[in-house]
């Protein structure tokens, strides 16, 4: 494990959602969404620096609120739907070398997804670090069922054609044949500064978290399930706390 290395969490926090109307300060259990991310990222020792990349100065003040760094905001050219997540990582290292802050790794944590915590993105860190110097990125998944590999889509004279390529070629449909599919759930993703070229890259390797802990909140429904879902978690951490101290006394 390399501590030398400067670890920047970039949590992108554009206002202009059109799905769920500024959804990543809507309250949820006290807090607003971005908030639960935040300190996350903020409980991680080898992270140098929470930067919330935002073209809002409302939201730039709820970030610092909880311990956020914003000291500039993101390009209206950057804050539309279009942009993507790379160009946004790309400008923010941009504008950090322009002011003197270099880093040798940036972690993306989209608020949307305030299940991942600290122990996911200590243990994804960790990982990363693991893999040593060669060219590496990494993006966040969850497994699911792999009878998905039998997707069918249509090529350009309306055949259907596998979008997998391998059944293409005639290897048949033998079920335990099928490897392990995953589906990205954008709670993380990892790459070295040096090498940043596109969301998904030759070098990405997956970071496998339970499908329980995937959800991405776009819609009111899924703010809905997320928001019972950490209510659990929070009556299991009361009743493990309570267990815990009764054992003590």
């Amino acid at each position: 494990m390399k501590h030398s290395e400067r670890v920047l969490a970039l949590v992108p926090a554009r206002s202009g959602s059109k799905g769920l109307k500024d959804k990543n300060v809507l309250d949820l259990l006290g807090k607003p969404l971005m908030a639960w991310t935040i300190e996350a990222a903020r409980a991680v020792d080898r992270i140098n620096n929470v930067f919330v990349s935002t073209d809002s100065a409302d939201y730039a003040e709820i970030a610092k609120k909880y311990g956020a760094s914003v000291p500039f905001l993101r390009e209206k050219a950057l804050s539309s739907d279009s942009a993507s997540l790379m160009e946004v990582v790309q400008s923010t290292i941009s504008q950090f070398k322009k002011v003197g802050l270099e880093y040798d790794i940036v972690i993306v944590l989209q608020p949307t997804s305030p299940l991942r915590n600290s122990k996911h993105i200590d243990e994804a860190l960790n990982l990363f670090q693991s893999w040593g110097d060669t060219p590496k990125s990494m993006a966040s998944v969850y497994e699911v069922d792999s009878k998905y590999r039998w997707l069918l889509g249509e090529d350009s004279q309306g055949a259907l054609k596998f979008i997998d390529s391998e059944y293409n070629q005639g290897h048949g449909f033998n079920r335990q044949r099928n490897k392990r599919v995953f589906m990205p759930n954008g709670a993380l993703f990892i790459y070295q500064t040096k090498y940043l070229s596109s969301q998904y890259q030759s070098s990405t390797r997956p970071y496998i978290m339970s499908s329980d802990v995937s959800e991405d909140i776009d819609t009111i429904a899924d703010f809905e399930r997320v928001k019972k879902a950490m209510m659990r978690q929070q009556e299991c951490s009361q009743g493990e706390d309570f267990l815990n101290s009764a054992k003590t006394e």
